[in-house]
């Protein structure tokens, strides 16, 4: 990173969770020297990857973001994801809070906490998959100094309202927190899906195409704090009953 500019690698991904090389993907993607941050999408990886992710982290001397899905019987599943830095240290955990009818109905948890991950290109938050859709979720992150809101999906857009109703949601996230929002899904029979949104609103990509490495450059200099400071939280209170 260098003059508030952070390089960015949305992984539109094969879904590999399942496969004899679960990792592969990641493995492949980060051996690009520019991200210096690399997105994975929702449930890329399982549980029980998460030390090999840690050691291709360390050896590749990258940041992840990577979903992560729980699978053990017997305890509480959630659907994660984990932010790991350079030295191969896991520094950011968080589980999904807004779930959609179909996960409640497998059994997974709400996660409960929303907390920024501190990093040297500023404080980020996540918002996996369809919490992208909750305001309230970026807003929180916002209102802890986060600059970028990072949103690892899971399947691609189903249909062409979903696609334009995410990219939409994205685009507001960043433009009513002066933030930047990116995400990317994974490559499968939807239509894939890598975004990015400046925090003016400006799109700086929008693609559905390939099972490919979108990079991105942000200027973090670019963030504003205006609308944050003219809220007036003393009239918001049903937003939390």
């Amino acid at each position: 990173m260098a003059d508030n500019k952070v390089n960015i690698g949305l992984v539109i991904a094969s879904p590999v969770k399942d496969g004899d090389s679960p990792l592969s993907e990641i493995e492949k993607y980060s051996g690009d020297p520019k991200p210096d941050i690399f997105l994975f999408p929702e449930d890329h990886i399982y549980s029980e990857n998460l030390a090999a992710l840690q050691e291709i982290a360390k050896a590749k001397k990258k940041w992840f973001i990577c979903g992560m899905e729980d699978r053990e019987s017997g305890k509480e599943k959630y659907k994660h994801a984990v932010v790991v830095n350079p030295a191969g240290e896991v520094v950011g955990h968080h589980r999904k809070t807004s779930l959609t009818y179909n996960e409640l109905s497998k059994g997974f948890s709400h996660g409960t906490d929303l907390d920024v991950v501190q990093t040297p290109f500023g404080a980020v938050g996540v918002t996996i998959c369809y919490e992208i859709h909750f305001p309230e979720v970026a807003r929180s992150y916002a209102l802890q100094g986060a600059q970028i809101i990072f949103n690892p999906i899971g399947t691609g857009m189903w249909n062409e309202t979903q696609l334009a109703q995410w990219t939409a949601a994205g685009l507001c996230r960043a433009s009513e927190n002066g933030i930047f929002s990116v995400g990317c899904s994974h490559f499968n029979e939807a239509i894939p899906l890598a975004y990015a949104y400046a925090p003016d609103g400006n799109c700086l990509v929008r693609t559905r195409d390939a099972n490919r490495l979108v990079v991105i450059t942000l200027d973090l200099a670019q963030c504003s704090g205006m609308f944050l400071e003219h809220r007036q939280p003393h009239l918001y209170g049903r937003l939390v009953q």
